[in-house]
């Protein structure tokens, strides 16, 4: 379960990281001996960066000592370059529910996407943290397709109720072990938990 000498590429999604959990996360990893690229999915260019975003890069850059690059969800998957790091095992932490879509039907064009399903395709794993408030019937038939997947892994998510609204989320701070065990071709289990295994 060793990650020392690896090269991991950590994709955060625009609007969907809960950021002190998946810091804590990253530093596990970095402590292992694993070489974190921290990469941003942003929806479109943003001449005006947030506080946030800015506050976000540097201190993911302090922890892995690497750029964050940015990527756009509009890029078109020939914008590519073959060139660029091939790494180890890319995560998705959290991935939207509508990513996870695409990703079953490998349907959209964009570059992260289209990135994960070349990485899958070159036989690396790629690990999903799930966060979505969708409909919950989807989300469980587009994770148990995921999970039949060679090499796509998913960190262990479960239903909370959100005032009158229940959502799926992936237990985040089981995320440094998820992606242990995929960097072995194995999924920790059990994947899918009751409410009473989230942490109050």
């Amino acid at each position: 379960m060793r990650l020392e000498g690896k090269q991991i590429g950590f994709a955060l999604p625009e609007g969907h990281f809960t950021l002190p959990v998946i810091l804590t996360e990253i530093k596990k990893m970095v402590a292992a001996g694993a070489t974190v690229f921290p990469l941003f999915l942003a929806a479109g260019e943003d001449q005006q960066p947030s506080t946030q975003l800015l506050e976000t890069k540097r201190l993911l850059e302090q922890i892995t000592g690497r750029e964050l690059l940015t990527k756009l969800l509009a890029e078109e998957a020939d914008e590519i370059s073959d060139e660029e790091i091939l790494f180890d095992l890319i995560v998705i932490a959290p991935c939207p529910g509508n990513f996870l879509a695409k990703l079953v039907n490998t349907s959209a064009t964009a570059a992260p996407l289209s990135k994960t399903v070349r990485h899958l395709q070159a036989g690396f794993p790629v690990v999903l943290a799930l966060i979505s408030n969708g409909d919950s019937e989807e989300v469980l038939q587009n994770a148990q397709q995921i999970i039949s997947l060679q090499n796509l892994f998913l960190v262990p998510f479960g239903p909370e109720q959100h005032g009158r609204k229940q959502v799926f989320l992936a237990r985040l701070d089981l995320l440094y072990e998820t992606v242990a065990l995929a960097m072995e071709k194995r999924q920790l289990e059990p994947v899918y938990l009751e409410t009473y295994w989230f942490p109050h």
